[in-house]
């Protein structure tokens, strides 16, 4: 039987490592698909992961019902987030903000062609920020994290994701996609 390529190639074993890159994945996908990005930039291993892209970066000035954009996008799970600030439920990045609180650490970098924000969480929390002003020729957001420890019994399948990615490249080969460190090829069918 042939084996779904979400599913581990370990019965029993859920690989949230991978589970992970593929979600993150998936956001920039739509960001290539909709003109704005063109490369991927993709690493898995043990319980850690990147991914980057070269898109348009998470809005960093935008506010929702006068909470941070990127407070709902990364901790909506802690709404609401004051008395005074119930806001409108948004569920546009609702994976992101699980995401979060499914890893011990995960780092948030959103280059601007006029900044650079960091974002740093731990347990799900925001637990520091910078943001440098900078002139960059260049845009993109990378999410980098681990995956707590708690919840995937061993180290990610990497073999796994890079099939994962090989098949996304083949479904668009126009893609410039690297995995750790590597650049993928579309196959030519």
């Amino acid at each position: 039987m042939r084996q779904n390529a979400s599913e581990s190639s370990t019965p029993g074993k859920l690989d949230m490592t991978a589970h992970a890159v593929r979600t993150l994945c998936l956001y920039s996908i739509a960001e290539f698909q909709a003109g704005h990005a063109t490369t991927l930039h993709v690493s898995a291993l043990g319980h850690g992961f990147s991914v980057g892209d070269n898109g348009r970066g998470h809005a960093v000035d935008r506010d929702v019902g006068r909470t941070p954009y990127l407070q709902f996008i990364y901790t909506q799970l802690d709404y609401p987030f004051g008395v005074a600030a119930g806001g409108p439920v948004q569920l546009q990045g609702i994976g992101m903000s699980l995401l979060n609180a499914l890893c011990s650490e995960l780092t948030v970098s959103v280059k601007k062609k006029d900044k650079t924000l960091r974002l740093n969480y731990q347990a799900g929390r925001l637990c520091d920020q910078e943001c440098v002003e900078t002139s960059a020729q260049s845009t993109g957001t990378t999410v980098s994290g681990t995956v707590n420890p708690t919840l995937q019994a061993g180290p990610t399948d990497a073999a796994e994701i890079e099939s994962w990615l090989n098949c996304v490249l083949a479904a668009h080969p126009a893609m410039t996609l690297f995995f750790n460190g590597k650049a993928l090829a579309a196959s030519e069918s």
